[in-house]
C-alpha cells in the first residue's frame, strides 16, 4: 500500500513538472513583420514599406499579464515618389530601430491585446530630380511613440499580430508572426 501511494504521488508530481515545462511563465519571443510607415505633410502623402525582425523576453507579471521588453531592427523594402513644383522626389526607408516595453494581456481563447511605449529611429533617404540633375539627402531622428495591437496565439509557439504605432506624425501599421522559445 505504501508503494502504491508513493507511486501515485510520484506520478502526480512528475506530470505537474511536465505541465510546467510545457507552459513556461517566462520565454524568449522572436518575430518578423511587414510594416508600412506613412506621413502626410503640406499636402504630400508618403508611404513606404519595410520588414523588421524582433527579439524580446516575456516576463509573466500576473495571472494573464506579461511585460515584454523588445528590440526591433528593420530595413525598407519599397519606396514612394511624388512631384512638387516640377521636382520629382523619391523617398525610401533605409533602417528602422525600435526599443519598447510591451504590456500584454492574454485571454483564455488565444487572443491577446498589448500596448507599448516605444523609442525608435527611422532613417530615410530622399532623392530629388529636376531637369536631369539629381540630389539626395538622408535624415534620421529618434522619437518617442506609443502603439498597441491585437494578436492571436495559434499554439504555445506561434502567434500572429496586427499593430499600430504613432511617432511624431508618422503612422506605422504592422502585421507579423511571433515565435516563443
Amino acid at each position: 500500500m505504501k508503494y502504491s501511494v508513493l507511486g501515485m504521488l510520484l506520478a502526480v508530481a512528475s506530470s505537474s513538472l511536465m505541465a510546467a515545462e510545457v507552459e513556461p511563465t517566462n520565454s524568449w519571443v522572436a518575430g518578423v513583420s511587414y510594416m508600412n510607415l506613412s506621413d502626410e505633410s503640406d499636402g504630400v502623402d508618403i508611404s513606404v514599406g519595410g520588414v523588421a525582425g524582433s527579439l524580446g523576453y516575456q516576463f509573466k507579471s500576473g495571472e494573464n499579464f506579461y511585460l515584454v521588453p523588445e528590440v526591433r531592427l528593420g530595413t525598407g523594402v519599397g519606396s514612394d515618389s511624388f512631384s512638387l513644383s516640377g521636382i520629382d522626389v523619391e523617398v525610401e526607408l533605409d533602417t528602422f530601430i525600435a526599443l519598447s516595453l510591451r504590456g500584454q494581456f492574454e485571454f483564455d481563447n488565444g487572443v491577446y491585446l498589448y500596448a507599448a511605449p516605444t523609442y525608435a529611429n527611422a532613417e530615410f533617404t530622399a532623392k530629388a530630380s529636376y531637369f536631369g540633375q539629381t540630389a539626395s539627402s538622408t535624415e534620421d531622428s529618434w522619437e518617442f511613440g506609443v502603439g498597441g495591437g491585437v494578436g492571436y496565439r495559434f499554439s504555445q509557439v506561434t502567434s500572429a499580430e496586427l499593430s499600430y504605432e504613432q511617432f511624431d506624425g508618422i503612422d506605422v501599421f504592422s502585421v507579423g508572426l511571433k515565435f516563443n522559445f
